[in-house]
């Protein structure tokens, strides 16, 4: 069925969306203001969605889209938006979640957006068939692999690399199967972790060993390691040397697919966000630390304590912390929070937990008397959550900092301030 349709906003995912009586029909790679010529069909969870036939009339706010692979790579969301609609939408995106919980922050701070083309983490899709390997990206909507030779938000050395192990990975995976490649740059150094079916039988085999041994002479790969699915821990295959990240005073070596933030930069601006709100002295701690990202920096300030519910970060932040004030905690702060004693022992605490938020720590927050909570978040939703929760339970909102290093999507990250 086709249907012209009026573009009336963007929805949460970064896609067009045309009200109507019937309910909202979301369209991919449309603007506020388009009026499209559309293919209506019901797509998951009974949404109804709209292919684009033809651009009948451009919003204003339409630009032409600088990659050459924007109409085939599903990766990039919002490159036919103009650069001035862009930055609004991103910044609308915290200030509507913030107004949907009736949250109003003391100070906005300067937004901070950051250039495309240094993503230091990428993980490319790979589908082999016919011993040919194609690696890139899904098409948006498909588990079609789309061969992707440049990309605009990925550090060039990873595209580099990348060009090398379309050839390198023909022996290692398994014909007429996908599996996800992940590149994580470091120092200038590499990690890659393959994910999913490898060898004849789905698992290593002398070949496959062979075929990584040899991948492993590409100059810069310090570690490749594999695992049969996500979430699955992974098997170190080889690996030449550690990979060193630097937080602050603290050099950690990291454990395989330890967490960085997506870009140097951003990683430098959530920082240093972090500690211009964080006291110039006291004692604090940092609730999922992960391997130490704000732990580092903070610790010039005075002593941390870090706690992190995974074991190999735990272990490699311990190793790191050398004559410094730190003390490491392995604990999973979803099943056991911070509670509100232990928490009114800290001048300040900072938290940056996974995208799903951290709801029942947060409640025991929201009790305790420590007087500044730091909240970074990449997930206005779950944010805005937690943070009524901590502003019903006695602390202001301060101020909200966004910072935005995912450029072209959806995904934006923020700091913000809570005081008692």
């Amino acid at each position: 069925m086709l249907e012209d349709l009026l573009i009336h906003e963007l929805g949460p995912l970064g896609d067009g969306v045309h009200r109507s009586e019937r309910g909202h029909v979301y369209v991919d790679r449309t603007l506020p203001g388009d009026v499209v010529r559309a293919k209506i069909h019901e797509g998951a969870g009974g949404l109804l969605r709209g292919d684009v036939i033809e651009l009948i009339d451009a919003s204003p706010h339409r630009a032409k889209a600088p990659c050459a692979n924007y109409d085939v790579c599903g990766g990039c969301t919002l490159q036919h938006a103009s650069d001035a609609f862009y930055l609004a939408w991103k910044v609308g995106i915290v200030r509507t979640a913030l107004e949907r919980k009736s949250l109003v922050p003391k100070v906005w701070h300067e937004p901070v957006f950051l250039p495309a083309g240094r993503r230091r983490r990428v993980t490319f899709a790979a589908a082999k068939k016919n011993n040919i390997v194609t690696l890139g990206y899904f098409r948006r909507r498909s588990h079609q692999v789309t061969d992707i030779a440049s990309c605009l938000t990925a550090d060039p050395p990873i595209m580099d690399l990348r060009a090398k192990l379309v050839t390198a990975l023909v022996p290692i995976l398994q014909e007429g199967k996908t599996a996800d490649i992940f590149v994580q740059t470091v120092g200038g150094r590499f990690e890659i972790v393959i994910t999913g079916p490898i060898g004849k039988k789905g698992k290593p085999d002398l070949a496959v060993h062979e075929a990584i041994a040899q991948l492993a002479q590409v100059p810069g790969i310090n570690r490749i390691s594999w695992r049969p699915r996500e979430h699955a821990v992974p098997e170190t295959m080889i690996e030449v040397g550690p990979l060193h990240a630097r937080f602050g005073a603290l050099d950690v070596a990291l454990p395989s697919l330890a967490f960085l933030q997506p870009t140097e930069a951003g990683e430098r601006a959530l920082v240093a966000a972090v500690m211009e709100l964080l006291p110039q002295t006291g004692k604090f701690a940092d609730l999922f630390s992960g391997c130490g990202t704000f732990t580092g920096p903070m610790l010039a300030r005075g002593p941390v304590d870090a706690f992190e519910v995974i074991g190999t970060c735990v272990r490699a932040l311990d190793k790191a912390k050398g004559v410094q004030p730190l003390k490491v905690v392995q604990r999973d702060l979803f099943r056991k929070p911070l509670q509100p004693g232990e928490a009114g022992r800290y001048d300040a605490i900072v938290f940056d937990p996974p995208r799903a938020g951290a709801a029942d720590q947060v409640r025991a927050l929201a009790a305790s008397t420590a007087p500044l909570i730091i909240g970074v978040s990449c997930n206005p939703a779950t944010f805005v959550r937690d943070a009524r929760t901590l502003v019903d339970g006695g602390y202001s909102l301060e101020s909200v900092k966004v910072v935005d290093q995912f450029t072209w999507s959806h995904h934006v990250e923020l700091v913000a301030a809570f005081a008692k």
